[in-house]
């Protein structure tokens, strides 16, 4: 039996090499793979066309039969495995619709390779926009959180344990922060799969007079991908944009611990309404937060992808290989996938969490995260070093603690019995200013450095990361038109061709 696709090979395929190597990839070819597929052709016949490579007949000819293979849709294409992939699946349906001589001519000047080349950048820049669309939804509803819960006061952590008083608009802002830092990594990674590599032919170029720049504006793209051989086989843009995505689940995951160790009944400190919550086919009590162990989990998905990835590519050569290329990324992919559909999810949890307000200003009355605070009035008004301060307040909490209390125990004095015990002096406090020292709302409010959890901060953090999302949502749609432009140049440059 004939190879399918080659002369050169005397037999066809094994089933076995068509089936394992062959098969998976043509799984996907779905719409949107068809419709990039027909653009590109397009884009080259009409190249060829005009730079009379091609006779016009022959370009219209193709062009309707493109025309007529994006109608019937990816359902019409044989996807056999014995055509090695969706390119030669896609001729050998133009073959059939126009006669396989003058399908024969689309593949002057070019190869798979670098066919392959441009689908993949034409799809890292779908995703990037479509993922960027997502984050900033999700960014939204991050930034109005914080503003809702600006103060609400709680206890800030470091190492699990109580560490000063912040408020959870304040956690959700640098939450915002990190994911403006996510957004920016995705957003970089599309003018890096913006250059086209169309006309790089297998890796050395072509000797037809092809014209290089028509192909990559009628794609919408930015640039053109130089020199040939890298254009082909480098497909670092799509681990870029896999190590970005990972970068972001790394950051959700971190988030989402936290937040289901604040759901815990131990914490007690946040709630989800049971919209967002699962439950047990035995314990009728239980309510499980499906949705954050969710985020756990693709972190490290996304990680054993990356990992994966890289692995494979590190070991091939620097040109055109299945590691290199198609193996290589198959587990990238569903990993985009799987990201845009979780950011719904996050903007799910970032609207419904709702902490409960009474039980954290209580934790940071107890748990004497305050202490701080007293160490800096020992500072501002009785005129000892911090270090000094840090010493004597360390031993007032210990004796506290020692007397079984929590922070509500700890006097004026109980402090100067710690300071005669350190430093060898006492002091004229009285017991109000020491309330105020240990008022968590205070030590909130007296935080008035740049970036910290005051009101003003606070508001100006907000304004700032609100006029970037703007800004940063402005970019996007300039980007998404250009593209629907390029789109509608193509379409009108076939019309005024076919008449």
């Amino acid at each position: 039996m004939q190879n399918s696709v080659s002369s050169r090979l005397a037999e066809a395929t094994a089933p076995e090499v068509a089936q394992t190597i062959y098969a998976p990839p043509m799984r996907g070819f779905d719409a949107a793979a068809l419709e990039r597929m027909c653009a590109l052709n397009e884009a080259h016949a009409l190249m060829l066309a005009e730079r009379g490579l091609i006779a016009r007949d022959t370009a219209e000819a193709i062009l309707r039969g493109i025309a007529q293979l994006r109608a019937e849709g990816p359902e019409a294409i044989d996807l056999d495995p014995q055509f090695e992939d969706s390119y030669f699946a896609f001729e050998n349906r133009l073959g059939q619709v126009i006669g396989k001589p003058a399908a024969g001519w689309l593949h002057i000047g070019r190869s798979r390779n670098d066919i392959g080349s441009t689908i993949d950048r034409m799809t890292t820049r779908e995703w990037c926009l479509h993922l960027l669309a997502q984050l900033n939804v999700a960014r939204q509803a991050c930034l109005e959180a914080a503003g809702r819960h600006a103060d609400t006061v709680m206890p800030g952590y470091t190492h699990l344990q109580p560490a000063q008083p912040i408020t959870f608009g304040y956690y959700l802002a640098n939450v915002a922060r990190g994911m403006e830092r996510e957004y920016d990594r995705v957003a970089a990674v599309y003018p890096r799969a913006d250059d086209c590599a169309l006309g790089s032919a297998a890796f050395a170029g072509t000797s037809f007079p092809i014209d290089r720049d028509m192909t990559a504006s009628l794609l919408g793209f930015g640039n053109i991908a130089t020199p040939g051989l890298d254009a082909v086989a480098s497909r670092d843009f799509v681990t870029e944009l896999l190590w970005a995505v990972t970068s972001c689940q790394v950051l959700l995951s971190r988030v989402a611990q936290d937040l289901y160790t604040f759901t815990t009944w131990e914490f007690g400190t946040l709630r989800f309404p049971d919209g967002v919550a699962g439950t047990s086919s035995i314990m009728p009590q239980k309510k499980n937060m499906l949705p954050l162990e969710f985020f756990r989990a693709e972190a490290g998905r996304s990680i054993g992808a990356l990992a994966g990835a890289l692995s494979a590519v590190k070991g091939s050569n620097y040109s055109i290989g299945l590691d290199s290329v198609r193996e290589g990324l198959s587990d990238a992919w569903p990993v985009f996938q799987r990201f845009a559909d979780a950011l719904p999810l996050l903007r799910l949890v970032f609207e419904t969490a709702e902490p409960d307000t009474d039980m954290l200003l209580a934790r940071c009355s107890a748990n004497f995260s305050t202490a701080t605070d007293v160490a800096d009035g020992l500072v501002r008004e009785h005129g000892i070093s911090f270090r000094e301060a840090h010493h004597v307040v360390g031993r007032a909490v210990q004796m506290v603690i020692a007397r079984g209390a929590d922070a509500s125990g700890l006097d004026v004095a109980t402090l100067n019995a710690a300071a005669e015990a350190e430093i060898g002096r006492s002091f004229e406090i009285a017991e109000d200013t020491l309330r105020g020292w240990t008022d968590p709302a205070s030590a909130v409010a007296s935080r008035v450095v740049t970036g910290g959890p005051a009101p003003a901060p606070m508001r100006d953090m907000l304004d700032g990361m609100t006029a970037k999302l703007a800004a940063d949502a402005a970019a996007l749609d300039a980007r998404q038109t250009h593209l629907r432009d390029s789109a509608h140049q193509l379409s009108e440059r076939i019309s005024a061709f076919l008449g």
